[in-house]
């Protein structure tokens, strides 16, 4: 189904997918490839820069975040913590976090009959930003506490500046100029509201989980925030995932860690589950 949008046509498909296509022209005041759409309600073009935007995005996303591990001191005994890069996933870290804060909305907002839910643009904005602002400045425990520094850094990117006598509201597109993500906010106050109210929630919901402890409670609080059917189905695929390479002697244990896939010296392997008590 074919569907006009503000600035482009939107083809909906499978009832659950859609692309969005834009037409486009060469903006000559950007220096950096940028493009101008054109914008139905306003009867103009519009900066933009999908392009700039993606490889901004990408350069972030590759960055690496500092992890502390302990290591014990022969001489003493005593615990050391040194920072050490973590070890990139196919996603990353900031991928995963964009992923799992857009879905957090879809539940907040899903029994919300207004349309004031945060578009995708100002959220994946906003966590790119912070995130680079905590690997540059901060050593974590944990890549949960990378997400949740994330998050808690959010706001502080969006700026307020005085326009003609009005506080206003700008998430910029950094790689052009002109292009204002945030700008309904500006005409409809309750948008801005309402981003503040989830990222609320949103917030405190991982921070109430990295207190859990237990996998059923995890689960249930996993299930409030991202959908029950969701949450079983990768709890369900993750249980088979340990049981299968506990099974086949790929399981391990290494201190500080816990069970891993992965093997090294410092692993020992979790023997086999008979189910016979030996």
């Amino acid at each position: 189904m074919l569907e006009e949008k503000k600035r482009c046509w939107r083809l909906n498909y499978a009832r659950e997918f859609h692309l969005d296509v834009s037409p486009t022209i060469v903006n000559p005041g950007c220096s950096n490839g940028g493009e101008l759409v054109p914008d139905k309600s306003l009867s103009e073009f519009k900066p933009t820069n999908p392009k700039g935007y993606r490889a901004l995005f990408e350069e972030r996303a590759s960055m690496q975040p500092r992890l502390k591990v302990r290591k014990a001191i022969a001489s003493d005994r005593q615990a050391n913590i040194e920072p050490f890069p973590v070890h990139m996933r196919a996603k990353g870290i900031l991928r995963r976090t964009v992923q799992l804060l857009k879905r957090h909305r879809d539940i907040y907002f899903f029994e919300i009959e207004a349309d004031i839910a945060p578009i995708s643009i100002v959220i994946t904005t906003l966590a790119a930003q912070a995130y680079e602002c905590c690997v540059n400045t901060f050593t974590f425990d944990s890549e949960l506490d990378v997400v949740i520094a994330t998050i808690r850094m959010m706001p502080h990117f969006i700026d307020r500046p005085f326009v003609n006598g009005k506080l206003m509201y700008v998430v910029a597109n950094e790689t052009t100029v002109g292009e204002n993500f945030a700008e309904r906010w500006n005409k409809e106050p309750q948008r801005a509201t309402a981003f503040s109210a989830w990222h609320a929630k949103a917030l405190a919901d991982f921070e109430n989980l990295a207190e859990l402890e237990g996998l059923d409670r995890i689960t249930k609080k996993l299930g409030d925030s991202y959908g029950k059917t969701v949450v079983a189905r990768v709890m369900d695929a993750r249980t088979e995932q340990v049981s299968g390479a506990r099974a086949s002697q790929k399981l391990f244990v290494t201190p500080m860690v816990g069970l891993t896939l992965t093997n090294s010296a410092a692993a020992t392997a979790v023997p086999k589950n008979t189910y016979f008590g030996e």
